[in-house]
């Protein structure tokens, strides 16, 4: 069963030091990018669903489905599409569609919880609510706050670029170049990207993805580091299509999407994810929900014969 209410009410005292959960990394949001194929120009599509899990990891964690409670609150901040966002007053997307599906096969009610990004980790090790199920990339540093279930995707980094300007940056040695200005948005992967790999380029760094789609329109900048569900709705692959941008469908980064449990629900909320997890990719279940919001074309090209 699963049910949505508004943000969980908070008052000042009644939590530490509000703006530790920036320090500590969940600020520096990573927002998926999955390689796509989209259209004839496409380079190939990696927007993959982690291998389902053994069958010995699929049992063990029957026991610990049976000591849950019998509500679980989901944070979630719906302003993601398609992972997560709101249409027609409901939260939908990939993340909430796995929450159905969880709640059906674990036997427990999940209720959605619309949370801002910053403020998840807070609310979760603050005990508001029970899971993160919000596009969350597994990284060193946050496993530091929480424990990870196993992955559900892998995904990457990708960039956007001027139509016009596809033949000349489409290259992937064009982008590393003296004179090329890259855009990214403030306390990403992406920034990170730029700034770990790219070291002839002048990053410009925007406190927002329309900031940085500005630029790019407008020509202060060159390229746009961003994520996969930023170039479908740019492209007009999701919604709000502009025929003046593309996407290079190529990933940047390699990373994995997982929920997040406290540390010490490991052995029983994140053992029973984790066992839901591996039936639902058994059964072809958790790929249904990805191809339901990942929009992937393949595209057949058939080469005539030279005379």
């Amino acid at each position: 069963m699963l049910a949505m209410r508004s943000a969980v009410e908070r008052a000042a005292a009644e939590r530490p030091n509000r703006t530790s959960c920036r320090e500590l990394g969940w600020r520096a949001r990573t927002r998926l990018v999955l390689a796509l194929a989209l259209g004839c120009g496409a380079l190939g599509a990696s927007a993959l669903a982690v291998p389902g899990a053994s069958a010995a990891e699929e049992a063990a964690p029957a026991a610990a489905a049976s000591k849950l409670p019998l509500e679980l609150r989901v944070g979630i901040t719906p302003n993601y599409p398609p992972i997560a966002f709101e249409r027609d007053g409901a939260i939908v997307g990939i993340e909430p569609d796995f929450a159905t599906e969880l709640a059906r096969t674990l036997g427990v009610k999940f209720t959605l919880v619309s949370v801002p990004w910053d403020e998840l980790s807070a609310a979760l090790n603050g005990k508001e609510i029970d899971v993160v199920m919000s596009g969350v990339s597994v990284t060193p540093r946050r496993k530091n706050l929480a424990h990870f279930t196993a992955p559900y995707l892998k995904v990457g980094q990708m960039a956007l670029i001027r139509q016009e300007d596809l033949a000349k940056l489409s290259p992937p040695e064009a982008m590393n170049q003296k004179g090329v200005k890259v855009g990214a948005e403030r306390l990403t992967t992406g920034a990170r990207y730029a700034r770990d790999h790219l070291d002839r380029v002048t990053i410009v760094e925007f406190d927002s993805l329309q900031d940085g789609l500005d630029a790019l329109r407008e020509k202060r900048i060159d390229y746009f580091i961003h994520d996969a569900p930023t170039v479908w709705r740019v492209t007009g692959r999701f919604h709000d299509a502009d025929a003046t941008l593309t996407g290079l469908y190529r990933p940047l980064t390699d990373e994995e999407i997982a929920w997040a449990v406290r540390k010490e629900d490991a052995a029983t909320i994140g053992a029973a994810l984790d066992g839901a997890l591996a039936k639902l990719q058994k059964s072809g279940k958790a790929q249904e929900i990805l191809d339901r919001w990942i929009p992937v074309r393949k595209v057949t090209k058939t080469v005539e014969p030279t005379p």
